[in-house]
């Protein structure tokens, strides 16, 4: 997480949702980008790695499921999960950036390996929903990328 406003709640329920931070044309702060209620970073992720999974083959299961004792374990850790605006003299680029190490023995994933993705995006002109198109660019990336890790591709 690159910077939060220290004003802004700083309990970790908030950071948990947290993916970038508001900014001006001049690079003054102007608040913090959190998810919604109910929704964290690593729900999202949670749901990205396994989509690739998925797309690789793989059944996934969760503790609870049916063969889920039978299941290979993988862990993943996410490191770096963040959004943002670059201004420039015609155009505002968004960025999204994420790490994340997974663990495991899983097709061609062998011990721990790391998923680094970025993405970016130019535009004329910047809207609220222009976050959330570029971390589901971002999650997108992860799946992808966890889908080669996994395949070996």
């Amino acid at each position: 997480m690159a910077s939060l406003d220290p004003a802004e709640d700083s309990s970790d329920a908030s950071k948990a949702r947290a993916i970038g931070r508001k900014r001006n044309g001049y690079g003054k702060a102007l608040g913090d980008v959190v998810l919604p209620e109910g929704k964290t970073v690593s729900g999202l992720v949670e749901s990205a790695l396994a989509t690739g999974f998925q797309q690789a083959g793989y059944i996934v299961v969760k503790q609870g499921d049916p063969n889920f004792d039978a299941a290979a374990p993988v862990t993943a850790q996410v490191v770096d999960f963040w959004a943002w605006f670059q201004p420039g003299f015609w155009s505002v680029t968004t960025n999204q950036k994420s790490e994340v190490k997974l663990s495991g023995d899983v097709g061609a994933l062998h011990g721990a390996q790391t998923v680094k993705t970025r993405v970016s995006e130019s535009k004329q002109v910047v809207t609220s929903s222009d976050w959330q198109e570029i971390v589901e660019k971002g999650l997108s990336s992860i799946a992808q990328q966890t889908k080669r890790l996994v395949t070996g591709e």
